[in-house]
Formats: structure tokens, sequence, C-alpha cells
């Protein structure tokens, strides 16, 4: 699973020997379940696309699904990211035959997490004219926008993520080679220059101190990559020019503050805990708000289910009843294209 970047091609590429692919791309199918011979407790989306399919969308006609390699970031201009990039040229066909194969309507993109920041550059990286032929609206679940300190305790001293009887330390090299990961990092212009967000006896981190952060927990081979393509992409956070609803849970205790005993990131941390779903902080998820509310032309609305978690958002009763209905006004709407003719 590990990952490893090569600074002559300045990419990401498997461990020597070890191929992956991604199945079933353009339908909902590897999305339903992370182990489909686990389906009781494995649950992914299969909850949401069951959901949507009560209100008569049809899977491979209506519906259909873009499942990524999860591991794999995105670089701004001038960098290459063959795995990124393919996806994107991949989902941008997606959404064309979605559209022409019922009748030319444009789209209605649903992402989850990381898929948020897919999305974004999607839109971003095609022009305004593609944008309001094919896409109606961007509906956004549990979007970090603008990372989160999470990321920072699973590069300082692992992160089971909730599975029990695993070490931490056994997994953070790993975790630590994920491109995507490391593009989740706290994002300055959203956490604030010096707030800080990791302290240990010697030294304090905030959002701005990554690169010297990454070098004192002992992964200095991340410090390049993350100034040459992260960062780049931190900036780019360019408001998109379709409607935007960003559905987020709220009131789950999320990791704000990372407290370390001694100057070893062998142990875990005491942690103070504010606002988000558990996973990404309040700040992240609103950050289409700070961001972009003064945006021409840029319409922005904000759903908040109170105590549904990052994970939750995708079978909470109450969470998807929102989803779904959410997803039944777009569907009853004109157009985007239609609304500015109107206007």
């Amino acid at each position: 699973m590990t990952l490893y970047y090569d600074a002559v091609s300045d990419d990401y590429h498997n461990a020597p020997g070890v191929q992956t692919r991604v199945p079933h791309f353009g339908s909902t199918k590897s999305l339903l379940y992370l182990d489909p011979r686990l389906k009781h407790i494995t649950g992914y989306m299969a909850p949401l696309v069951e959901s949507l399919e009560k209100i008569g969308y049809v899977n491979d006609e209506t519906l259909f699904g873009a499942p990524y390699d999860f591991r794999y970031g995105l670089a701004p201009e001038g960098h290459p990211c063959h795995v990124g990039s393919k996806f994107l040229e991949d989902l941008t066909h997606l959404v064309e035959n979605a559209s022409t194969s019922n009748g030319g309507k444009p789209v209605i993109l649903v992402s989850h997490s990381l898929g948020g920041l897919f999305a974004l550059q999607l839109l971003n990286r095609n022009p305004p004219s593609w944008r309001r032929k094919f896409i109606k609206h961007l509906v956004a679940l549990c979007a970090p926008w603008g990372g989160t300190v999470d990321e920072m305790l699973t590069f300082a001293s692992g992160n089971t993520l909730g599975v029990p009887l695993v070490d931490p330390l056994l997994v953070r090299g790993e975790q630590r080679s994920s491109e995507s990961n490391l593009w989740l990092m706290p994002n300055p212009e959203i956490f604030g220059r010096k707030n800080p967000l990791v302290i240990t006896p010697n030294a304090t981190y905030s959002a701005s101190d990554v690169p010297r952060f990454l070098d004192d927990i002992g992964f200095g081979e991340g410090v390049h990559p993350y100034k040459t393509r992260v960062l780049g992409l931190m900036e780019e956070l360019v408001a998109p020019g379709v409607p935007i609803t960003c559905v987020v849970g709220s009131g789950v205790k999320t990791a704000e503050t990372l407290f370390y005993g001694s100057n070893s990131f062998d142990e875990q941390p005491e942690i103070v805990y504010g606002d988000g779903d558990g996973t990404v902080n309040m700040v992240s998820l609103l950050a289409h708000e700070s961001l972009w509310s003064d945006t021409k032309n840029q319409t922005l609305k904000t759903i908040r289910v109170p105590g549904v978690s990052h994970t939750a958002m995708l079978k909470d009763e109450d969470a998807l009843d929102e989803i779904v209905r959410e997803i039944s006004g777009i569907n009853s709407q004109l157009s985007f294209v239609e609304n500015v003719r109107v206007q």
C-alpha cells in the first residue's frame, strides 16, 4: 500500500512490482462496500445509493460512480500527476456521457470527503462554458476544504482510524506515504498562520509550520513535495462558479490541538477537542463560506446535521434525508443555464 515519491520524475508511484487498479469506474458498484464479502460491517455508500434509488435514480442510467485510488492526490500546473490527472480526465468524460445519455441535462455532482477537493479541481480545470453546459450543482458532503488537524496526528504518531488492537506506529509509515494525506494537512489560509496546532516541550507548530513539522517528526522526504505540489493546491481554492450545497456534520468532538509531553512523536498526544464532524474541523468544513461568500455569481448553501460524524454522513437516517431532500429540490429547479437566461 505504500506510495513512493520520485524526485526525478516529480510524481508518486507504487512499490516496484506492485500494480493496483480501481474496478467498475462509472458504476456505483465498487462504492457500496469497503469489502463486498463483509457487507454488514463495511458499508460505505450503499445507504446513500439506496436512498437515491428510492427517488427514481437508476444505476448506470441516471446514477454513476467515480471510484478512485484514495492514496493519490493531485498536483498544480507544471507538475506531473499521472494517476490524479487521468482520474480527472475520466471523470470529465463520465460527466459528459451522463449528460448526453440523459437528453443533455446538466448533472449533479455528489462528493464525500476528499472527493470534494477533486470535484473542485475538476470544475476549476474546465472552462466556464463547460461548467455551464454540464454541471447543474455540486453537493459536497463533509468536504475538508482546508484540511484537518487529524492529519498532523496521522503524520506524527499514526492513526488507527478507530480500528481496535492496532499499534498506530505500525501504520504510520504507510500513512505518511499517501500523497492525499499530505494534501489534507491544515491550510494556513483557513487555520491561520500562527494558531498553534501541535505543541511539544521544545516547539510549537501552526499550519504555516508544516515543513518544519514534517522534518522534526522524521519525515523530511515529505518537505519537498509539500512545498512544490501541495501548497500550490492549497492556493487554488477558487470558487467554481456553479451552485454548491455543503452538507456538514457538527457537534462531534474533533482534534483541534495536540499536546506532546515529550519531544518524541512515537507516543500518542493529549488531544484538545473542538467542533467538527470527528475528522474534519468546523473551520475547514465551513471554509467555503469564508472563501466564497462574497464571490459574484457564486451560490452557496450550508446544511448542518448535528451529531453526525464524517463517516455517519453516508448512513445516518437524518443525514440521508437531508441529502435526498436537497437533491430532489435541485432536480425540481430550472437548470443552471436556464436560471441564468431568466435573470
